[in-house]
């Protein structure tokens, strides 16, 4: 179960604005935090190798997939705005719009595939997990980040009790969804998933975990980004895991 429609249209109504953000120089989160960690996690078993972008976006990770030696790769997603600015800045690569959860590839066509900010979309974990599965290689390589469990659950509201000082922590076990804003303008709806739902998901759909992170803003975010690097020294954001198809 998704939200698919109210995410198309979101994406579709924000695309250009959404682009530009994500390859501005000031993107932090993307720049600093979330794409390097998930690189650092598959840059020794990309080169010659097939990959998939999973929810491809309007395509910027692709020309960094390429410069690690990548020899074809794929995109897909549902928004048809994005997919035109992937085409646009792209052309050479095949772009598709679809449902991740039941793409158009083959079995077994991919080394690799890698999903950006995705999966927190996705209600049901294992239809997405075991269509990846599908259309990976045996031993192929599942490199995704989402939303780590323990941002959406950590609450706003700070408190102080005998001078110490802290943020509440909301119900942890469920699997409702939740409204966040991107880009300021841009409303989503995603689900929360615990630690549990997620590796039993993997786990369940053929997959065997091989690495996580939970990544940090390095130093120089510190001049930057103050704010940001306070932020994940205190508590995560964005979890990233690396998961091998057995």
């Amino acid at each position: 179960m998704t939200n698919t429609k109210h995410t198309k249209e979101v994406y579709n109504k924000y695309a250009e604005m959404y682009h530009k953000r994500v390859l501005s120089k000031d993107n932090i989160w993307h720049k600093c935090i979330e794409k390097p960690a998930m690189i650092s996690l598959f840059k020794d078993e990309v080169k010659g190798k097939s990959v998939l972008d999973l929810g491809c976006g309007s395509g910027p990770f692709v020309k960094k997939l390429f410069s690690l030696g990548a020899k074809k790769i794929k995109g897909i997603d549902l928004s048809d705005e994005l997919i035109k600015i992937a085409i646009r800045e792209n052309p050479k690569v095949e772009f598709v719009v679809g449902d991740a959860k039941k793409t158009p590839y083959k079995k077994e066509e991919f080394n690799l595939v890698v999903s950006s900010l995705m999966v927190h979309y996705f209600k049901d974990l294992k239809p997405l997990f075991r269509e990846v599965a599908r259309i990976l290689k045996k031993n192929g390589l599942f490199v995704f980040s989402m939303h780590h469990p323990i941002m959406e659950v950590s609450g706003r509201l700070k408190v102080k009790i005998k001078g110490i000082k802290g943020s509440l922590l909301r119900p942890y076990f469920h699997n409702d969804k939740y409204n966040w804003t991107l880009n300021e303008k841009m409303k989503m709806i995603a689900y929360h998933h615990t630690f549990e739902m997620i590796i039993n998901s993997l786990n369940d759909s053929g997959f065997i975990i091989e690495r996580v992170l939970e990544p940090v803003a390095p130093e120089k975010v510190k001049n930057l980004e103050r704010s940001i690097y306070k932020r994940t020294h205190k508590r995560p954001s964005i979890l990233v895991i690396k998961a091998r198809k057995k």
